[in-house]
């Protein structure tokens, strides 16, 4: 999976004038973004409380590709102070804001599904998931989808990672030309190449960097376990 790029590589503190007003969150990350970081496309979604009364936690996404990558800033609660990093320190403890998701933007275009392998087909409604069959989050995801019978029906694609996974292509291939074969498709073998060629194609257009990934019915990418 892609990795979220921190602001810097160390902890910084960052101090700011301060006044009688209460404190400005979102305009002093704002100000420490411009002043301390070369991070030109961003967006502060909001302000959090930590476990700690003494500092906020300040929700940054910065923009890379089609993504949108979660960050945090963490400001003392009488704005004087900034850090930038996972996470900082009070009385030797680690304060922790509420988990974040990456933003992974919207397709533009549809996606082929024909003839692929789909869980739950009396779903509603259909979601695609990218997979890699040497991915253990993936091998998660589809034991859950077993016995998954939910609104979605779960249209399988492949998006094997042969830079750490060396030979899942050949494998997502062999799924998908058995898979094809019981369904009674002449050729499968090639018509499996020629699919699974597709589905990395698309995922290459679509800037998926791991996986599971899904593309929901109105283009939204997700990541994580079904």
């Amino acid at each position: 999976m892609k990795k979220i790029v921190l602001w810097i590589s160390v902890l910084v503190i960052f101090s700011v004038n301060m006044s009688c007003a209460k404190p400005d969150y979102k305009k002093i990350a704002d100000n420490f973004i411009k002043t301390s970081s070369q991070v030109k496309d961003y967006t502060i979604k909001g302000v959090e409380d930590t476990t700690s009364p003494k500092w906020k936690a300040i929700i940054v996404y910065i923009k890379q590709g089609r993504a949108s990558m979660p960050n945090v800033l963490f400001v003392s609660s009488d704005g004087k102070s900034v850090v930038a990093g996972p996470m900082v320190f009070v009385d030797n403890k680690p304060i922790f804001t509420k988990k974040l998701e990456p933003e992974l933007g919207k397709l533009d275009f549809k996606l082929s599904g024909q003839d692929r392998f789909v869980y739950n087909p009396s779903g509603a409604k259909t979601v695609y998931m990218f997979t890699d069959p040497d991915c253990p989050y993936c091998q998660k995801a589809q034991q859950v989808l077993q016995t998954y019978k939910g609104e979605y029906r779960v249209v399988v694609k492949y998006f094997p990672l042969e830079n750490i996974h060396p030979g899942a292509t050949k494998k997502a291939i062999a799924e998908q030309a058995e898979w094809l074969k019981k369904n009674g498709k002449l050729n499968s073998a090639a018509e499996a190449k020629r699919m699974v060629e597709e589905d990395i194609a698309e995922a290459g257009k679509a800037e998926i960097s791991g996986v599971p990934t899904y593309v929901m019915e109105d283009g939204t990418l997700k990541q994580g376990l079904f």
